[in-house]
């Protein structure tokens, strides 16, 4: 890390705190907008405060970050962020030269945050990206969207019932064809690409949502790497998220309806077919081939008729997936609340819960969150 830092304080060594040889020359001063700096704000003004020692003010007035003098090899020179701007005015003859250095500095900066945010994932010092209400979301288009396509083809269907049309396939020869076939094919694997979408989307969110309950719950522990034992942890499976997470509340019905779906209908599609469960013709002596799912535990034997993504197949999913989603919300109340909020979620969870015992105290909390992350990005201070 001193490496990094040393590299970044070489090239940033002409840039000096003001002193009273500083040349300050209006006329000649130029502009370097918004668009040409490769540093954003936040990122250049971290190498002022924390690099260069720049004594950095913030907020220092109603719409204004914060604004920086400084002299550049002699001359004069100024940062200043605003609500809606955020320039560097330096003498013309610089402009191209600190553009060229902000350059070489952006991706040394990445280096160092990464060397930095490599000890804070080892020491769970890190927030997780919630998109639980994206998923959800999502669920619930492909849900609707499923429904009504379904009950378009049944209107067609019961519609076209009887009629067909005719076609001259030759000289003499007609054929018929049920009115409106070929559009119900269409519409039928519609419907079918739907639900395998929903299916998937079902197990992303799934795993999303468990990554991010797991630390609310007693089973997880801070002096584990939440980073390296488990979400980097290519052992940490779906199935093992779910009894981490649910731990008493494990509910061995719901586990077994969610494995078929997930073994069957959700992995007949992963990697061409052939993944590690998948349905394969076995020979059964004196009997002939026979078509047996093989998952994780080996063979899982018969199921229920063939692999058929249909309608009923959407429905039976449905059911197992909002009983999942009703089991979740039952039993882990007030962290589904911080979930559904939208809030990033940190590993240390006590951030959030610490001397919360209610759902008014959470959804306070939750509103007192937001109202300051709206204020944060107005800069109205």
């Amino acid at each position: 890390m001193e490496n990094t830092l040393n590299e970044i304080k070489e090239l940033l060594k002409d840039i000096t705190v003001i002193n009273q040889n500083t040349i300050k020359d209006e006329d000649s001063e130029t502009i370097i907008d918004f668009v040409e700096n490769p540093l954003e704000p936040n990122l250049l003004a971290y190498c002022f405060d924390n690099i260069l020692g720049f004594e950095v003010q913030y907020r220092i007035f109603e719409k204004v970050n914060y604004i920086i003098d400084f002299d550049y090899k002699g001359t004069h020179a100024t940062v200043r962020h605003y609500k809606m701007s955020y320039n560097i005015s330096i003498h013309s003859k610089y402009k191209d030269e600190l553009v060229h250095i902000f350059q070489q500095v952006k991706p040394l900066l990445e280096k160092l945050f990464m060397i930095i945010g490599e000890n804070s994932l080892t020491n769970n010092n890190f927030s997780m990206k919630n998109e639980t209400n994206k998923y959800l979301f999502k669920l619930e288009f492909y849900e609707e969207k499923i429904e009504k396509l379904e009950k378009r083809k049944e209107s067609i269907v019961e519609k076209t019932k009887g009629l067909y049309d005719v076609k001259i396939i030759s000289k003499g020869m007609k054929m018929m064809t049920p009115k409106g076939a070929k559009y119900l094919r269409l519409l039928e694997s519609e419907i079918t690409y739907d639900i395998e979408t929903y299916i998937d989307t079902f197990f992303s969110a799934l795993e999303h949502i468990l990554t991010l309950l797991f630390p609310f719950t007693e089973n997880f522990s801070l002096s584990d790497s939440y980073y390296k034992s488990y979400i980097r942890n290519s052992k940490w499976s779906w199935d093992k998220k779910l009894k981490d997470v649910l731990g008493t509340f494990f509910n061995e019905d719901i586990y077994e309806k969610l494995k078929r779906i997930k073994e069957i209908y959700r992995n007949h599609n992963a990697h061409g077919s052939f993944s590690r469960e998948m349905m394969a013709y076995v020979q059964i002596p004196q009997f002939g081939r026979y078509p047996l799912y093989i998952g994780k535990e080996y063979l899982k034997g018969f199921i229920d008729g063939e692999d058929y993504i249909d309608y009923k197949l959407f429905q039976t999913a449905k059911s197992v997936f909002n009983d999942f989603w009703g089991m979740l919300d039952s039993s882990f109340e007030l962290p589904m609340l911080f979930l559904r909020s939208g809030l990033a979620i940190p590993v240390d969870t006590s951030i959030y819960t610490k001397d919360i015992d209610s759902l008014e105290k959470a959804q306070w909390f939750i509103d007192k969150m937001r109202f300051d992350i709206d204020n944060q990005s107005n800069m109205d201070w």
